[in-house]
């Protein structure tokens, strides 16, 4: 019988290339995979995939046992928020509850010393996951290409962000890869922590690319703190996650996080194909004038 792999965060950015890598195990039956949704739009997204979707709100716990009842391994993508800890307490408790063997939880890199909230708050959730006796896998990626093109105002060629040295990037299609990888066959991946960083650039270098790729100039724009923060809170966030976010951009352009410049070849050892080079993904993303 294939193992029951269930996803939590389905439908956002890593989601749909996790359903895309797992789509074909799940058609040949070489796994049953399902997809937590908490809306009828969300639900037939993930139908015309060919992915099971059940009814999953992390704001609903009493749910959890039901939708991971029969589960081998979860996925776990929390929402970016305050509530991320107690979503993957909660998660964690009720894997526990009905018998998931692994969990593969997405977080974010940095030091295991760090002093920055956004950082460390994952790391909490994920310390409780350990505590669990469930197999684990940790995925820590650093930097989003995927938000650089949210960032681009397409009416100015305008590349926004607040952050002004170099940092390390990952393609959300690769933090997938590893993903899948990792869901397919957790043992060997088992109390393993996977660092998601592919290649350094800074904002002008990004915006050099996407000059190359769509022919047209594009220049830089360093988003207000104020304004950084009106968005943040706009997105949903909580005051105080909204502000520790914009306190570690700042830390980070001040050089306080030399970290964040760090790259590895995860996605190469466990995926076994390269990571996307960030030329590569502006390509498929941005159409040339």
């Amino acid at each position: 019988m294939s193992d029951t792999v269930f996803l939590i965060g389905a439908t956002g950015q890593i989601g749909k290339s996790l359903i895309a890598e797992l789509a074909p195990d799940h058609a040949a039956g070489r796994l049953q995979v399902k997809a937590g949704v908490h809306s009828e739009r969300s639900a037939a997204l993930v139908r015309a995939s060919g992915i099971d979707a059940v009814h999953f709100d992390l704001d609903q716990p009493a749910g959890f046992d039901a939708a991971l009842q029969g589960v081998d391994s979860v996925f776990l993508l929390r929402p970016y928020t305050l509530k991320q800890m107690m979503h993957g307490k909660l998660v964690a408790d009720a894997a526990r509850r009905v018998g998931v063997r692994h969990i593969v939880a997405i977080g974010a890199y940095g030091r295991p010393e760090t002093p920055w909230p956004v950082i460390a708050w994952n790391f909490l959730v994920e310390a409780y996951i350990e505590r669990m006796g469930l197999g684990w896998t940790h995925l820590q990626p650093n930097y989003f290409m995927d938000n650089t093109l949210v960032q681009r105002d397409r009416s100015s060629n305008t590349l926004y962000n607040r952050i002004t040295v170099p940092v390390s990037w990952i393609a959300s299609a690769d933090i997938a890869a590893v993903a899948a990888a990792v869901l397919r066959d957790p043992a060997p991946h088992a109390g393993k922590i996977y660092p998601l960083a592919s290649e350094v650039a800074d904002v002008q270098q990004i915006a050099a690319i996407m000059s190359e790729v769509t022919g047209q100039p594009h220049t830089v724009g360093i988003t207000p703190r104020e304004k950084m923060m009106e968005r943040l809170l706009a997105q949903g966030r909580e005051h105080e996650y909204a502000l520790a976010l914009v306190d570690y951009a700042d830390a980070v352009s001040r050089g306080e996080v030399p970290e964040v410049a760090d790259t590895f070849d995860t996605v190469e050892r466990v995926a076994g194909r390269p990571a996307i080079r960030f030329k590569d993904f502006l390509r498929q993303h941005l159409a040339p004038a």
